[in-house]
Formats: C-alpha cells, sequence, structure tokens
C-alpha cells in the first residue's frame, strides 16, 4: 500500500508540456490582430514610398558638378580667386628659357589672381609661412582638367615680365602666366579647362612651426573651359 501511495505522489511533479509551434503561431497572429488598422496603412504607405525612391535613384548619392565657367569669368574661393584672361599654345617662350621637346606643345595660360586672405600668399613658392600649394605637388589647387602633364613642374611668372618669385599681396589683383607642357594630342579640339579647387587650410606643422599654414586641395570649385590659340 505504502508503494502506491509512493507512485501517486511522483505524478504530481510532472512539468506541463511545452507550448506548440502552432500555439506560438496563433499567438502571435492574434497579437498582430490587434494592432490598430491606421498603423497597419501608415506602414504600408511608408514602404511603398520607400519602394518608389529606391526604384528612382532617390538613395544614389547626388553627382556635385562645379560651375562652368569660360573666358573672363571670376572663379573665387574663399581663399583666393582668378579668372582666365586667356590661353595659347606655344612650341617655346624665349623670355622664360622654355621650350617643349617634339610631340609637345607649352599650354600658356594668362589670369588675373588675387589674395583673399590677410597675409601674402605665393603662387608656386612659400610665402610668410604659408604653403599655397597651387601647382607642382600632387593634388594641386589649380590643375588642368583635359590634360596631363608630360612634365610635372609648371612654370609661374607675372605677366609684365617682372622677375622673381611670384607673390601675392592681400586685396591685390595680379596677373599671373602659368605654362604646362602637355602632348600635343592632348590639345587637338583647342580646347582646354582648368579645375580650381577649394582650399582647405590648415594651420601648425609641428616639426616645421606652429604657426605655419598649409593648403590642401578640397573640391573642385569651379571649371574654366577656354579655346587655346597658336601662339602668334
Amino acid at each position: 500500500m505504502s508503494m502506491t501511495g509512493d507512485h501517486e505522489g511522483a505524478g504530481h511533479d510532472t512539468a506541463p508540456p511545452a507550448l506548440s509551434a502552432r500555439a506560438i503561431i496563433a499567438r502571435w497572429g492574434r497579437a498582430l490582430l490587434d494592432v490598430p488598422r491606421g498603423i497597419w496603412i501608415a506602414a504600408a504607405t511608408a514602404i511603398a514610398v520607400l519602394i518608389v525612391v529606391g526604384v528612382t535613384g532617390g538613395f544614389t548619392r547626388a553627382t556635385v558638378h562645379p560651375p562652368e565657367l569660360g573666358v573672363g569669368d571670376e572663379a573665387r574661393m574663399s581663399t583666393y580667386a582668378i579668372t582666365v584672361l586667356g590661353a595659347e599654345i606655344a612650341t617655346e617662350i624665349e623670355s622664360e628659357y622654355l621650350s617643349a621637346d617634339p610631340g609637345e606643345k607649352l599650354l600658356v595660360m594668362t589670369t588675373r589672381m588675387e589674395n583673399l586672405t590677410d597675409a601674402p600668399i605665393g603662387v608656386g613658392t612659400t610665402a610668410d609661412r604659408t604653403a599655397t600649394n597651387m601647382i607642382n605637388i600632387p593634388g594641386p589647387l589649380l590643375e588642368l582638367a583635359d590634360a596631363t602633364a608630360a612634365d610635372d613642374s609648371v612654370s609661374v611668372w607675372r605677366a609684365d615680365g617682372s622677375a622673381g618669385q611670384v607673390i601675392l599681396q592681400p586685396g591685390v589683383p595680379s596677373e599671373v602666366t602659368f605654362a604646362w607642357t602637355v602632348p600635343e594630342e592632348a590639345l587637338s579640339d583647342g580646347e582646354v579647362s582648368l579645375d580650381v579647387h577649394e582650399a582647405e587650410v590648415r594651420r601648425g606643422r609641428v616639426l616645421i612651426s606652429s604657426t605655419a599654414v598649409s593648403w590642401r586641395a578640397a573640391e573642385v570649385g569651379a571649371r574654366i573651359t577656354v579655346a587655346a590659340e597658336a601662339a602668334r
């Protein structure tokens, strides 16, 4: 008799059966049915809008094209301004002792430049501890858009023929001439474009001076396209 009592006691310790997968799905279904109809409509509308935007390319990053300028148009950046006054194709420039090799030409571009900062800056040189990096470095502020220079060195001088480094004083426009050596076929259509970059100003280079300033090319602020004529 005591053994029978033990069996009856053990039967009360049996755990309840786990919920079946069908019961769980049914419970979730009832919960979804309890969601107000307005929320379903709003969610469906949002999904439809996202689908339309995706199909039409709305999530694609927009490509920003710089303003297209021509001869006489000023490209004004935050630290400097430049206007292309004309361009010529030459084989040599006697006054600057420049000559092109066979298969190459000199692209000579005359510009008007203005320093918009409060300190002197150099074009192709450092002035007053400011390295503008406009030319003659990888990724310069001023670069040809549709012609690869055959020579890494860009020559620059004042258009009035005065000697010495080209230094721009604050707020004083000056005529400055550049000369790139380019493959002859790069000028076959007679047009050239100059990309003018915005300058990112960086201050302080510990190894040189905490007051040194350097400009780095940021986005293209303008593209100036001009006709390059044969030099007379």
